[in-house]
């Protein structure tokens, strides 16, 4: 952010008003000094000359002193500041992305659909009763899975032309236009294809976030139509938004490849489609006649997966101060600035010249009574009294510049931490949402559903279970693997050659099969534990669990065995990425018992850590940091607690707090 610096003096007077007042205060000492050393020399003709080159010379430290001041609290301050703006634009990417990767899957499994194919297979006539019929069923089928996958506000059949057969929002009526991509995802024979603009067949939404994939008859590949799903983008950006905005004025926005905005925090200054010239390193911008310096950061993928190539933005505004305001005066505080590590050398070199300087004045002015009094100059005295007076102020000014920094330095590394952990918590609990409700629309699967209601199992039907398990694991490979069991907690069918040999024997009790047949609707489901499971070399997972039901009665259930270890290791992998080696990430259970940890860290899922009492205290959703003492060892912790993401762990009756912790060690400490 040098260029800042550099061009924008003036500018940095709004956004860092507290390095200017510093400024301020000590240009006009100087003056102050300036003019008693002038009066000084005017009227006492009789002290040495030496003495007053000497004064002159120490002032002259001090203007330097000064001078590396203000430039280190400039330079500290916006590395602060574009720490904290880099860190929001990769979350701005980081989770928009990873919830698309998602996407790529659902509309992958869902064009294979028993009943959409069915709907597709059938001659279409808009004037036959059993049509509408067929067409009112399917439209039902749409909104139970809209239920579970919450992200969408539209699921959409068209047939190979492009004609809308049915559809799950009803308020766009009519036969609207077709949309030119679909003919583009017929040809190109592309599994899936993603848009995100304005698309007729949304004709109320500006833009669009549409995922395709084709529709076929699976036994002779034929091309039946194209299913689309409708993804609620501008909800999940505005909520993302809000959960990022620390009231400091930024504007955040959801740039497309290009640099053009796609959603932003605030319409009115930054509309949709224009134009943000932006680089990687920050630039200055102008909009309506206000500067802005812009960081950006591009996608850095998930899983291979890179979307449309979107950047996440943040702008900081030269109208307001861009500063935090400074930490509390508490005992404690000023506890945790005495025993961190991390200041800047420079800084703290700063403040111990200006103690050695300050004494250099005492001693010339020392020198100077004594000389004053040699020569009976006694007038010269209170200048020499009002010169150390103003040593003394500079030297005080010095000092509280310093310390402040380092307390806004503390306070703003303890929010950098924080804002990890609160990331890290917020990708496990959209991720841990997408398994709550894969468990329950897989559930739903016609095959399953006849082939457990029946009388008997044959091999045959066994197997047609097995082969669909196998397509869904194939499709989404963060389950370790995938079963469906009777309602006697037989398992009858896996999904992968690794779990055959617990095909035919009865389900654990820590999986919680039993739970399942307790379920009273197709919203619910039933989660594990974190512990050791058989299904997973006893190493601890979940397992997602939901009802098979046939005529409101659960005939069974189905199993996921959520590949925990590599997943959650992962995402604090990712987190972590732009920070320093020696940070590391760590998900806990409340009672102290490690969910996960990064690649770095020396815990392992499963075993137990002493949490301090002050995070295990915070409630869901509350985020914190400090220094504190873990197995021995003194960290500087930034914590965050589960809050849920949309209906999960909020209102869907599933409750399991854990806590994400961003740890390193304090400089300087032992180990």
């Amino acid at each position: 952010m040098e260029i800042l610096n550099i061009r924008n003096s003036n500018a940095l007077a709004v956004v860092f008003p507290s390095v200017i007042k510093h400024q301020s205060n000590l240009t006009n000492l100087n003056r102050w000094w300036d003019k008693v050393a002038l009066v000084g020399k005017i009227n006492s003709l009789n002290v040495p000359q030496s003495l007053l080159a000497n004064m002159l010379d120490t002032k002259g430290e001090f203007a330097d002193l000064q001078e590396l001041l203000i430039e280190n609290l400039l330079s500290e301050q916006l590395q602060q500041v574009g720490r904290k703006h880099r860190s929001m634009a990769w979350t701005l990417i980081d989770i928009p992305n990873r919830n698309l990767f998602e996407r790529t899957a659902d509309v992958g499994f869902l064009a294979t659909d028993t009943r959409f194919v069915n709907f597709l297979k059938t001659p279409h006539n808009i004037t036959d009763s059993q049509t509408a019929t067929d067409t009112q069923h399917i439209v039902q089928h749409m909104q139970e899975y809209a239920a579970k996958y919450s992200v969408y506000d539209d699921v959409i059949l068209l047939d190979p032309q492009g004609r809308v057969r049915a559809r799950m929002n009803s308020e766009v009526a009519g036969q609207l236009g077709t949309d030119p991509v679909i003919q583009e995802l017929l040809n190109s024979g592309k599994d899936y294809v993603e848009v995100c603009r304005y698309s007729a067949l949304c004709p109320h939404k500006t833009i669009a976030s549409l995922f395709f994939a084709p529709v076929r008859d699976p036994h002779s590949s034929e091309l039946l139509g194209v299913l689309c799903l409708s993804f609620k983008l501008e909800d999940e950006m505005t909520s993302l938004f809000a959960d990022l905005d620390d009231g400091s004025g930024l504007l955040m926005a959801l740039l497309d490849a290009r640099g053009k905005v796609l959603v932003c925090s605030d319409q009115t200054v930054l509309g949709r489609g224009e134009q943000v010239a932006t680089n990687d390193q920050g630039s200055l911008i102008t909009l309506n006649n206000q500067q802005y310096f812009c960081t950006v950061a591009p996608t850095r993928g998930y899983q291979g997966y890179t979307g449309l190539s979107w950047k996440g933005c943040v702008l900081m505004p030269f109208t307001q101060p861009a500063e935090q305001g400074e930490q509390a005066d508490t005992a404690a505080a000023e506890q945790d600035v005495t025993r961190w590590q991390g200041f800047s050398a420079t800084l703290s070199n700063i403040q111990y010249r200006s103690r050695v300087v300050t004494d250099d004045l005492d001693l010339v002015v020392l020198n100077g009574r004594i000389a004053a009094a040699r020569t009976d100059a006694d007038e010269f005295i209170p200048i020499l009294e009002e010169i150390r007076q103003i040593g003394r102020q500079m030297q005080g000014i010095f000092s509280h510049s310093v310390s402040q920094l380092m307390s806004t330095a503390l306070t703003t590394h303890y929010n950098a931490l924080s804002a990890q952990a609160a990331l890290a918590i917020d990708i496990m609990d959209r991720n841990l949402y997408e398994r709550a409700n894969d468990c329950r629309w897989w559930a739903l699967t016609e095959t399953f559903t006849k082939v457990l209601s029946a009388p008997d199992i044959s091999p045959q039907a066994i197997q047609s279970i097995s082969d669909t398990l196998a397509y869904i694991n194939d499709l989404y490979t963060v389950y370790q693997g995938i079963y469906v069991f009777d309602k006697s907690g037989r398992i009858i069918a896996v999904s992968n050659p690794g779990f055959k040999a617990w095909q035919e024997t009865q389900a654990t009790e820590h999986s919680r099969w039993q739970s399942v047949m307790a379920l009273t609707d197709t919203q619910q489901y039933s989660v594990s534990s974190f512990h050791p499971c058989d299904y997973y070399q006893q190493r601890p997972t979940y397992i997602y669990n939901a009802a098979i039901r046939s005529d409101n009665r659960v005939v069974g259930g189905i199993g996921l065995v959520f590949d925990s270890e590599p997943e959650f290791r992962q995402m604090l992998d990712d987190v972590l990425n732009s920070s320093n080696s020696n940070r590391m990430g760590i998900f806990v259970e409340r009672s102290g018992k490690v969910v996960s940890a990064s690649s770095n860290a020396p815990w392992q899922a499963g075993c137990q850590l002493t949490l301090p009492a002050d995070i295990v205290r915070y409630r869901s959703g509350e985020q914190g940091a400090g220094i504190y003492t873990l197995d021995g060892q003194q960290y500087v912790v930034g914590f965050a607690v589960s809050k849920g993401y949309r209906e999960y762990k909020t209102t869907d009756g599933y409750s399991n707090d854990i806590v994400a912790l961003m740890i390193e060690k304090n400089a300087g400490q032992p180990g």
